[in-house]
C-alpha cells in the first residue's frame, strides 16, 4: 500500500510546488541587465500618466487663460 500512496504523494507535492510557484513567489530577473530593463520599464510607465496629466493641464490653464484674457478660444 506504501508504493500506491507514493507516487499519489509526489504528484501532489509537485502540484502544491508549481500552484505556491505560480501565485505567491515573486518572479526575479536571471541577470543584472534584465533588472535594470524590469527598473526601466516600471519607472518609465509609472511617471507617463502623470505627465500626461500634466500636459492636459497646461492645455486646460492654456485656453482658460486666452479666454479670461479677451483672446478667442481654439
Amino acid at each position: 500500500m506504501t508504493t500506491t500512496l507514493t507516487p499519489a504523494k509526489a504528484l501532489l507535492a509537485r502540484l502544491r510546488g508549481s500552484v505556491a510557484d505560480a501565485l505567491f513567489l515573486a518572479r526575479l530577473p536571471a541577470t543584472e541587465e534584465q533588472a535594470t530593463d524590469a527598473l526601466s520599464e516600471v519607472t518609465r510607465w509609472a511617471w507617463l500618466p502623470a505627465l500626461s496629466g500634466i500636459a492636459v493641464a497646461g492645455d486646460h490653464a492654456r485656453k482658460a487663460h486666452d479666454t479670461a484674457a479677451g483672446g478667442g478660444a481654439e
